[in-house]
């Protein structure tokens, strides 16, 4: 059902359906609202996503001001190299020139201008980045490689392992870049090997083991055949979870636009999200503001709230856990009472 039907359900409810009193517009933000509140209250909306490593980026900048010129359409795009006072510095060093002090900093290893430029065999010096989901609220679980990872910070790591952005191996933990940018680094640095299949060309090539590759230099490769028999076709990785990272997070709704936008939630969620938008409009300070109205209509509200979360507290009763290790042979079966086979006795 799409945002068009539940307004005119809406409007059926407020006794408005020629919009003499409350404007689309005005319903639609109230939708929007209440569906991110519905959203905090339970986290109800659940996603998953398999990220590559090292991260795809369609583009980087070094100044603030690039960022506002960037290609219209442009996803994930990534800040690289670091910013001083007035300039872009690529070593440390170059702080010390621009202000007059002498060059006796050295650095870690090379700077990059796109991740996967720092696995290319050389030591990087510089933290390499990864972006969390555009959509991601609430991180509820990681794994790399299939195994579960640990957040920490750091500055935790900065006094334990003072090699830390050179560090490599299996990662074993994450830390946020900072408050405010979106993105997290694997620590230690995860080793990626690049398989030598592009014809004497450098860069990164992805692609599925048994597929005829297309044009295979520094872009993603087009699965032929997978994409139907359009000559433009639609080309697209597949990512599997050996040596990358597996998520899992609650998500923020996506705002509704027009009239034939989805929304994230079901079904049968969505009825109390109408109900809180009902009971906001007649508590709203307009001509159709109806105080008993919009007490009714906010209490069924929170009584779906409560509805849902006792819906997620039950899925997750129902969940069978058990505790087992990797490649650790036949698992385990619950034992059960049962009656002897000679039961029941046959003369």
């Amino acid at each position: 059902m799409s945002w068009g039907d539940d307004l005119v359900k809406i409007r059926r409810l407020l006794r408005d359906p020629l919009s003499k009193i409350w404007t689309d517009e005005f319903l639609r933000h109230l939708w929007n609202d209440v569906q991110k509140d519905l959203q905090n209250k339970t986290k109800v909306l659940e996603d998953f996503v398999v990220q590559r490593v090292p991260g795809v980026y369609q583009i980087s900048y070094m100044h603030d001001w690039e960022y506002e010129h960037l290609p219209t359409g442009t996803d994930a795009p990534y800040r690289c190299l670091q910013q001083h006072d007035d300039s872009v510095i690529c070593h440390r060093w170059e702080a010390q020139v621009n202000t007059g002090l002498a060059a006796d900093v050295s650095d870690y290893g090379v700077h990059f201008t796109q991740p996967w430029e720092a696995f290319m065999g050389l030591v990087p010096g510089d933290v390499i980045p990864m972006r969390f989901p555009d959509n991601m609220r609430h991180l509820k679980f990681i794994a790399y490689d299939e195994e579960p990872i640990y957040a920490t910070t750091r500055k935790r790591l900065q006094s334990t392992d003072p090699s830390y952005l050179t560090r490599s191996g299996t990662p074993i933990g994450y830390y946020e870049i900072d408050d405010v940018d979106d993105g997290y680094v694997l620590y230690p640095m995860p080793v990626v090997s690049f398989v030598d299949e592009l014809d004497g060309n450098e860069g990164p090539a992805w692609y599925v083991s048994g597929d005829t590759e297309d044009v295979t230099a520094g872009t993603i490769a087009v699965r032929l055949g997978s994409t139907g028999t359009s000559a433009d076709g639609v080309p697209f990785d597949i990512v599997n979870t050996t040596n990358n990272v597996f998520m899992i997070y609650a998500v923020d709704p996506t705002d509704v636009l027009v009239a034939w936008d989805d929304g994230d939630f079901p079904e049968f969620l969505k009825k109390y999200i109408r109900y809180g938008v009902v009971g906001r409009a007649y508590g709203a300070n307009t001509d159709g503001r109806i105080p008993s109205l919009a007490a009714y209509w906010i209490r069924r509200y929170i009584e779906g709230i409560k509805s849902t979360k006792r819906y997620m507290r039950n899925m997750y009763q129902d969940r069978d856990y058990r505790l087992t290790t990797k490649d650790g042979g036949a698992k385990r079966t619950y034992r059960h009472p049962r009656l002897p086979d000679t039961y029941p006795a046959v003369n």
